[in-house]
């Protein structure tokens, strides 16, 4: 998972403030169990030391309509100035209360971890429309686009006169297209989706293909199901999407995993292990930290106020330039250390994965002083 999302934070100096909060309300009668979570909430807080002043405004983003159905969740992070970022989450999350120098991303990421930034195009001759979600600063954005040309029906005929009618309608169509391609183009550079999928009129879909940008033309994946037809089934369409996305989900985490592997075998690009994966960060060598789920561990970390001030001891940290570090949970601080580093976050379960103390890194770069937790078997030496 990219974590562009929390990349300002880094700008902002700590303490944090941090609440990873329920605001589902699956039933509105029930709104005052929101606010009772709340009030538990606001309590920690107080005890916890943050600003008097910071807490009311704390709550009243917490408890802001969402304007969504189900389940759902909200992050806060504040700084003692004020609210840094709210965003809502697609699913319930663990609940979560911080006071302290980094921000606690992790319980967010969970609720963020099965969501692909991703784009809908419903296509046909006229234009198409467009829904981003998981957009840049995790916004959602929809958007219609209206081809210019309107040449768009066949008739019934024959000689020349409906030969030449009929490269017209399908040189708007192509227009068209191309109109839906370079709107769509513009909003991937901006959103930076992983995935693109197309649903609609197949010809709509075929120009829109051709006159795609390189970078957009690789992001696309056809769906056979929806569009913008009249009754269109909404739940097949959704269904439709979901699949997409899980599959993309599957062979992202499987090149990780096997990329992973390669290089931790032959002690190059990768890493693993907690003293070794601290080092990573702290030198933003990290392309990718993978933590793996369901661990059970009490580790913790020493962090500053300042970017990648983190490490295994007092002394680790301080040399970094940490002024007064603090301890807190170690995922914490590795995952500060990935936004800190424009890292990305994978999390993974036992069976995809098992490095060293459950956490690992895929490197950006590799040289001789690359810390190692695994010595790689050479032929005679270890193995079977």
């Amino acid at each position: 998972m990219k974590l562009d999302l929390f990349h300002d934070l880094v700008e902002e100096n700590g303490p944090f403030a941090s609440v990873t909060f329920d605001v589902t309300r699956t039933d509105p009668a029930n709104a005052d169990n929101v606010r009772s979570r709340w009030r538990t909430v606001e309590e920690r807080l107080r005890e916890a030391g943050v600003p008097a002043d910071l807490v009311p405004e704390m709550g009243e983003a917490a408890l802001a309509p969402t304007g969504r159905g189900g389940e759902c969740g909200r992050l806060l992070v504040a700084g003692s100035m004020g609210l840094l970022l709210v965003q809502d989450l697609p699913r319930r999350p663990a609940q979560d209360v911080s006071w302290g120098p980094v921000p606690s991303l992790l319980p967010a990421i969970r609720a963020l971890a099965a969501t692909v930034p991703h784009v809908v195009v419903r296509v046909d001759h006229t234009g198409a429309d467009i829904e981003v979600t998981g957009g840049a600063g995790g916004t959602d954005e929809e958007v219609e686009v209206h081809g210019d040309h309107d040449v768009l029906h066949r008739f019934k005929g024959g000689g020349w006169s409906q030969h030449r009618f009929e490269l017209r309608v399908q040189d708007s169509w192509e227009h068209n297209a191309a109109s839906v391609a370079h709107r769509l183009d513009g909003l991937a550079r901006r959103h930076r989706p992983e995935v693109v999928v197309l649903m609609g009129d197949d010809r709509a879909m075929t120009y829109l293909e051709e006159h795609a940008g390189e970078e957009l033309r690789s992001l696309l994946v056809r769906s056979d199901t929806g569009g913008r037809a009249e009754g269109t089934d909404e739940e097949k369409e959704r269904q439709a999407v979901e699949e997409v996305l899980a599959a993309f989900r599957a062979r992202a985490e499987a090149d990780l995993v096997a990329r992973f592997e390669e290089q931790t075998g032959r002690a190059e690009a990768a890493t693993e292990g907690l003293g070794p994966v601290v080092e990573v960060l702290q030198r933003a060598q990290a392309e990718e930290l993978i933590l793996v789920e369901g661990r059970g561990h009490d580790d913790r970390l020493w962090v500053g106020e300042g970017r990648l001030q983190l490490g295994a001891s007092r002394e680790d940290a301080e040399m970094t330039g940490a002024e007064q570090p603090v301890q807190v949970p170690a995922d914490t601080a590795l995952v500060w250390g990935a936004v800190c580093s424009r890292a990305a976050v994978t999390l993974v379960d036992r069976a995809q994965l098992n490095p060293a103390d459950g956490v690992g890194a895929v490197l950006r770069w590799s040289d001789e002083s690359t810390p190692r937790a695994r010595v790689p078997s050479m032929p005679g030496h270890g193995g079977t």
